[in-house]
């Protein structure tokens, strides 16, 4: 079974859920949220199958403007770890904009589409 990286705020019944299926989760953090291992010092021998986050906790806060979307997730490009944000439906469109410079490793899934998203890529 997978680890699944997770940052704050991920759904609690879809890790439990997660976990009933065999799987572990392992809180991530953005760097200042302190919520668990930054997400950009992931390694292959971490063993984690996919990442779950929310778009806002990867982007930038005033005076950090110098860390990009890129920087946070360079461990999961490098090492093909999938990564999927959640963002609402009707901010897809936008959110794919300004993820030029993020590959095709990350899916969007807006909150009702975020198990079956998990899923498809676990499975």
């Amino acid at each position: 079974m997978g680890l699944i990286g997770y940052m704050e705020g991920t759904d609690p019944n879809l890790l439990s859920m997660l976990c009933a299926r065999g799987h572990e989760t392992l809180p991530l953090g953005n760097g200042s949220d302190g919520h668990g291992k930054y997400i950009a010092h992931l390694g292959k021998g971490d063993g984690v199958a996919v990442v779950i986050a929310y778009l806002h906790k990867l982007f930038p806060v005033s005076g950090m403007e110098h860390i990009t979307l890129e920087d946070r997730l360079f461990a999961c490009r490098v090492h093909n770890i999938p990564v999927v944000l959640v963002v609402p439906e009707e901010s897809k469109q936008n959110t794919r904009e300004m993820l030029e410079e993020v590959g095709d490793y990350v899916t969007l899934a807006a909150p009702e589409e975020l198990r079956e998203a998990v899923l498809e890529i676990l499975e």
